[in-house]
Parts: C-alpha cells; sequence; structure tokens
C-alpha cells in the first residue's frame, strides 16, 4: 500500500472548506436572526437580538480562522521525510499503547480524523500535546503523551 500525503492533504482541505461552508450557512442564519423585526427588543430584559448577533459575531470570527487554516494547508508545501526526524509535514505511522495510528502532522487543522484508504488519519498540530510528543523523534524511537500514553515511531512519511 503506498501512502500519497499530497492526497491525504487535499482530502483535509476540503474537510475544513466544508465546515467553512457550515459555519458561513450559520453565520447567515445567525445574522438574519439577530437583524429580523421579530427579534427587535421589547422590553430592557428582552436580549433574543443581542444574543443572535453575538452568535454571528463568533460564526463570523470561527469562519475567518477555518478560511485562513484551509488557504494555508492548500499552500503547504509536503516536505519528504526519507531517514529525517519528525516534522512539519511529516505523516506518522505510530504505535500507541498496542494501537497502530497514523498521525499527520500540520501547520493547522489539528483534530481532523478522515479515512484513507481503510486508515484512519488524524491531523495533529505542534500545539497539541501528540505534535509535541512527536516532533525531532526518529524511526523507532519512543515517546510519552502527559496522559500516560506510551508511544513509539513505526515509520515518518
Amino acid at each position: 500500500m503506498r501512502l500519497d500525503k499530497s492526497e491525504i492533504l487535499e482530502a483535509i482541505v476540503k474537510e475544513l472548506e466544508t465546515e467553512v461552508r457550515r459555519i458561513q450557512g450559520a453565520n447567515k442564519e445567525a445574522s438574519g436572526s439577530a437583524t429580523d423585526e421579530e427579534s427587535r427588543a421589547e422590553s430592557k430584559w428582552d436580549t433574543g437580538g443581542l444574543e443572535a448577533s453575538y452568535l454571528a459575531r463568533g460564526y463570523a470570527q470561527q469562519f475567518t480562522e477555518l478560511a485562513r487554516q484551509a488557504n494555508g494547508l492548500r499552500a503547504f508545501e509536503l516536505p519528504s521525510f526519507n531517514g529525517k526526524a519528525v516534522a512539519l509535514g511529516a505523516l506518522v505511522r505510530c504505535d500507541l499503547d498496542g494501537y497502530e495510528c497514523f498521525m499527520f502532522l500540520l501547520p493547522a487543522g489539528g483534530g481532523i480524523e478522515l479515512e484513507y484508504q481503510d486508515m484512519e488519519v488524524t491531523v495533529v498540530t505542534t500545539d497539541s500535546p501528540m505534535g509535541r510528543a512527536l516532533m525531532n523523534k526518529i524511526h523507532g524511537e519512543a515517546f510519552r503523551l502527559p496522559s500516560g500514553l506510551k508511544g513509539t515511531i513505526l515509520e515518518i512519511l
């Protein structure tokens, strides 16, 4: 089985873009509620319109951040890791307390999980405990997470 990191990265970008569209729709709905005639306050305790405007602002901020992440990943150059230590752009196959998993260390998109060739690939960033544990490790090296889980690097792609 041949793993194609660029295909996996493309699938991750598509996941982010799907989330961007979902957030954009939610923002549009919340913005509509904030400005709707029925949302106008009828008393000083009636805060429905104000709450909808706060929600719309939150969605707008999420939209901006997710769009920034998607654009950054679209432009990200995937390096080769033949014989090198784990760094940004590495797809790492590891054993985590007896469970084989794939972690893709990227500058954005942390937490995204997707299926690729019947394997689950999880995106981690250097801000995450897993990302920090993997950084600068080499093939065969052990690592430990703050939760106590132990792992071993099986392959770096």
